[in-house]
């Protein structure tokens, strides 16, 4: 057996700019609380993205404006997702740290694939509902997508179950 001997790295893994994914589930709100102690304790920065997915699926030579109700709701639950947005990037500030917040629409995995190498993200954070069996195949894992294809290292935060659950 041939001996390998381990070199430190001359310097430290820098964990200044932390990109924050949510959907505004608990377990993503877990995450968001992970991330701003990491980043209190590397006085880091955060970026909180948030990335909006139509709920449902319509024929892109469809338009919405065909169907005024259904626009107009979809509108709203845009606004509320923003408001949402807000009220979470406020209270990270109150904990005084830095933090941008990023809207963007579209499928989550891609959004914060692009995301994490256009802000230059030292780490992505990311809660995980933990789907299994028929659910995930069908649902798939925004998380596992992620973890398997981004530009830097990924924290997972896995959705707490039972009695320890908050």
């Amino acid at each position: 057996m041939v001996a390998r001997t381990y070199k430190r790295r001359k310097q430290m893994i820098k964990l200044e700019h932390l990109l924050v994914a949510t959907d505004f589930s608990a377990c993503s709100k877990e995450a968001l609380d992970h991330a701003v102690q990491l980043a209190q304790k590397m006085n880091g920065r955060l970026t909180l993205l948030h990335v909006f997915e139509s709920p449902f699926f319509y024929p892109a030579e469809t338009p919405l404006g065909n169907y005024p109700e259904v626009y107009q709701w979809l509108q709203d639950f845009k606004q509320e997702e923003l408001k949402n947005l807000d009220t979470l990037t406020n209270e990270i500030r109150k904990e005084g740290l830095p933090v941008e917040a990023l809207f963007k629409e579209g499928a989550p995995s891609v959004e914060i694939l692009r995301t994490a190498k256009e802000i230059n993200a030292d780490l992505i954070v990311m809660g995980t509902h933990g789907r299994k069996g028929f659910s995930h195949v069908m649902m798939g894992s925004v998380a596992e997508r992620v973890a398997r294809e981004a530009p830097c290292p990924v924290f997972i935060v896995r959705e707490k179950k039972g009695p320890e659950k908050r």
